[in-house]
Parts: structure tokens; sequence; C-alpha cells
């Protein structure tokens, strides 16, 4: 019997971009994601017939960082299961929340709210706050995790992660990607929430279940998966691309 495969894939700089980091001008009608700032997100062609293709032969699964509320901007017509918050919230194909895996975030949250509102307080009074975007990310009125963006350059944000990671020791866990830095807690991933899909949709163990995305911090949901898809150029890309190279690649 043939199944059709399960896709997770992660959405930003894997299945679209913002404008700015496309090599060329986006088509207007390849539009992907509304951003309230106007920095919209654009699929180029090759994207959008990869996900034309995996939209009508698979069941495909966005796994995203992005907060339920920032995934409702985005276009793509997903009509599946969607996994949101970075696995702090798993959405059903009807659009409603997955009771039990919520009921879990729920508890998470309640040990880590304080936590991250005194992460917050410290950079508020000792951020330029001129040069810095920072917010906690909420989750039906839930404080999920800690999200920082530079307004400047990347090396500046670098003294502001120095000085959180004081602040959090090890009571949250990184996540950084160019100009993104989250605080996480350690219970929440997109790891977690992907491999609670795969028990609850995968039905056999003969279904093939791909997992897709651009960064270091999407190797762990990639990797409960049975292939991995890195788009070229990505943070996970260069990082592969520093290996020792062997065999014919070496005599270049």
């Amino acid at each position: 019997m043939t199944m059709s495969p399960i896709v997770f894939t992660d959405l930003d700089d894997t299945l679209f971009q913002t404008a700015g980091k496309m090599s060329v001008d986006p088509n207007p009608q390849l539009i992907a994601s509304h951003a309230t700032n106007g920095k919209h997100s654009y699929m180029n062609e090759a994207q959008s017939a990869m996900f034309n293709w995996l939209n009508v032969t698979t069941r495909l699964i966005p796994v995203t960082a992005r907060s339920t509320d920032a995934l409702e901007r985005c276009v793509l017509p997903f009509s599946d299961y969607k996994i949101a918050s970075n696995g702090a919230v798993i959405l059903r194909e009807d659009g409603t929340l997955d009771p039990e895996w919520f009921d879990r975030t729920r508890k998470i949250s309640a040990a880590k709210s304080e936590f991250l509102e005194s992460i917050q307080n410290v950079v508020t009074e000792r951020a330029q706050a001129s040069q810095l975007r920072h917010w906690i990310v909420y989750e039906q009125q839930l404080p999920i995790y800690y999200c920082v963006k530079s307004n400047g350059d990347e090396v500046w944000l670098d003294e502001q992660q120095s000085l959180l990671d004081e602040v959090v020791g090890d009571q949250l866990f990184c996540h950084r990607n160019g100009n993104n830095l989250a605080y996480m807690p350690h219970e929440i991933s997109k790891r977690s929430a992907v491999e609670y899909l795969i028990q609850e949709i995968a039905e056999s163990d003969r279904r093939p279940i791909w997992g897709m995305g651009d960064s270091l911090t999407d190797l762990p949901f990639m990797e409960a998966c049975q292939m991995m898809v890195v788009p070229s150029g990505s943070q996970t890309h260069n990082a592969l691309d520093t290996l020792p190279k062997r065999g014919a690649d070496s005599a270049r």
C-alpha cells in the first residue's frame, strides 16, 4: 500500500524569505506571508514549484517559531496539522488547539513565566532601546519564550547575547540564527512536537517522513524524521560546508 509522505517543514528561510534576502526583485504573485512592518515574505519560482508539489503529494506540516498570530499572516494554503511557537502549540486540521499538547505547554509556561518577565526587565533597563526589539512571545495569553532582534548589525546583538546568557544561565536554552535570538524553556521544542505528531499520525513505520529546515536549531526535529532537506546557503548548509572535504571534492 502506498502511503503519502509526511513532510515537516520550517517556514522562514526554508519555504520563503523576506524580499531583502532575495537576489532578484520578488514576484508579487508569489507573496507567502504579510508582515505588520511591511517587510513581506515571498517565494522564488523554485520554492513555489516545490511547495505546490509537496502540498499535493504529501501531508505538509509547518513547524515554525512563528506564533499562531504570525502564522495566520502566512497565505500559503496549509490544510493539515501545524506546529507554532517553536513547538509550544499544535493546531489540528480544523485549526483548533490540540488540547493534550497545550495542557503540557500551559504547565511549562506557569513554571517559567516569572523568569521570562525578569529577563524582560533586565533588557529594558540595560539595553539601548533604539537598537533593540525584544518581547515575550505569548500563546493564548500564556508567556512562552523570549525573543530579541537588533535594529543594527549582528555584532551589536552579540554583545546583548553575552549579557542575556549571563542572566539566563541554564534556566533556558538559546536559539541564535543571524539577527534572531530566542531563549526557550528546555521542555519546549520543535522536536518534541514533531515526535508527538509522528506518534499520532504516522500510522505505520513504512510511511516516509521528511524534515526540512535552514537553521542549526531545526536539526533536532529533522533528526526525528527519516530524511533531512537543507536549503543551499542556509545556516546549516554553511556549517556543513566547513567540514573537511573527502574523496573527489578534496582534489578540486
